[in-house]
C-alpha cells in the first residue's frame, strides 16, 4: 500500500524506537518523514536507524515542550516539502519513580506533565494551525497508553499524565471539526511495548530475557508481546484515509489486557 504517496508527517521523539519504527512504517507507505527530536547524538543514531543516507528523513532539532520549537519544526518541515499532512506526538517519559500516589516528588509530577501533556499540546495546536491553512487538511496522531485508563498502585504519575493526553486528543478532535479545520486528531494507547529500553529494565527485573519475555506475554489474553511495529501499524491506519471518517478515537494496542 502507497497510502501515504506525496504525503509529509512529522514525528516527535523520532530517533526513540517507537518513532523510528513509526518512520519506517510512514515512508514503507510512501510519506517523507520529518524526525523531530533533541539534538544530542542526533547524527549518529540517525545513521545507525537508516544506514542508506539516500533513503534517511530529515531531523529537526525540537524540544516538545518549547512552543517556539514547535513552531520552528513545522515551519521547517513546510520548508522542506511543502506541506504537513501527518504529525505523530510519539516523544513521552516514563516516571523514574516507582512510589505510592502520596510520595509522588512534585518535580517528577511537573517533569512528566512538562513532555507527556504539555508536549503533545503543543504539538497538537502547531500540527492544527499549519494544517487547517492547506488543503486537504491533515491528520494528528497522538500517543498515549493504556496506564491513562486504570489505577496503578505505584505509577499514578505516568498514568494520569497519559489521561489527559487521552482527553486533550478528544477536546482537539472535536474542536477542529467544529471549527471546519479538516483535521482529525486520534490517540493510540499500547499496552507493554518491547523495545530496547523496555528489554534492558525487564531482563534485570527477572533475570533473564526469556523470563521477561514470557512475563509480559502472560500480561495479557492473546498472549503475545506488543511490538513496535503493531502500534506502528496502528498509528498509520489513523493518520490514513481509511480513517477519514474517525476523530477523537482511542485505539488501544494491548493484545486484549484492558478487557480481561
Amino acid at each position: 500500500m502507497q497510502r501515504f504517496e506525496q504525503q509529509t508527517a512529522l514525528i516527535s521523539g523520532g530517533l526513540g524506537a517507537m518513532g523510528i519504527g513509526i518512520a519506517r512504517r510512514l515512508m514503507a507507505e510512501g510519506a517523507r518523514v520529518v524526525l523531530g527530536d533533541l539534538p544530542q547524538g542526533a547524527p549518529e543514531r540517525l545513521a545507525a536507524a537508516f544506514p542508506d543516507a539516500a533513503g534517511r528523513p530529515a531531523f529537526v532539532s525540537l524540544d516538545v515542550t518549547q512552543a517556539s520549537q514547535w513552531e520552528a519544526a513545522v515551519a521547517e518541515t513546510i520548508r522542506l516539502h511543502g506541506r504537513i499532512d501527518v504529525l505523530v506526538n510519539n516523544a513521552g517519559v516514563v516516571s523514574t519513580q516507582s512510589v505510592p500516589f502520596d510520595q509522588i516528588d512534585l518535580a517528577e509530577w511537573q517533569r512528566l506533565f512538562a513532555i507527556n501533556v504539555d508536549g503533545t499540546f503543543l504539538g497538537v495546536q502547531a500540527g492544527l494551525r499549519a494544517m487547517k491553512a492547506q488543503s486537504g487538511g491533515g491528520a494528528i496522531v497522538n500517543l498515549g497508553s493504556i496506564a491513562g485508563y486504570v489505577g496503578s498502585k505505584e505509577g499514578g504519575a505516568y498514568g494520569s499524565s497519559k489521561s489527559a493526553v487521552r482527553n486533550l486528543t478528544k477536546q482537539a478532535a472535536v474542536s477542529a471539526a467544529r471549527m471546519g479545520y479538516n483535521v482529525r486528531v486520534n490517540a493510540v494507547h499500547p499496552g507493554y511495548v518491547w523495545t530496547p529500553l523496555i528489554e534492558q529494565k525487564l531482563i534485570q527485573q527477572f533475570g533473564g530475557k526469556e523470563a521477561a519475555m514470557e512475563a509480559v506475554r502472560g500480561m495479557n489474553p492473546m498472549h503475545h508481546i506488543v511490538g513496535v511495529d503493531d502500534v506502528a501499524a496502528a498509528v498509520a491506519f489513523l493518520a490514513s484515509a481509511d480513517a477519514r471518517m474517525i476523530t477523537g478515537a482511542d485505539l488501544v494496542i494491548d493484545g486484549g489486557r484492558l478487557i480481561q
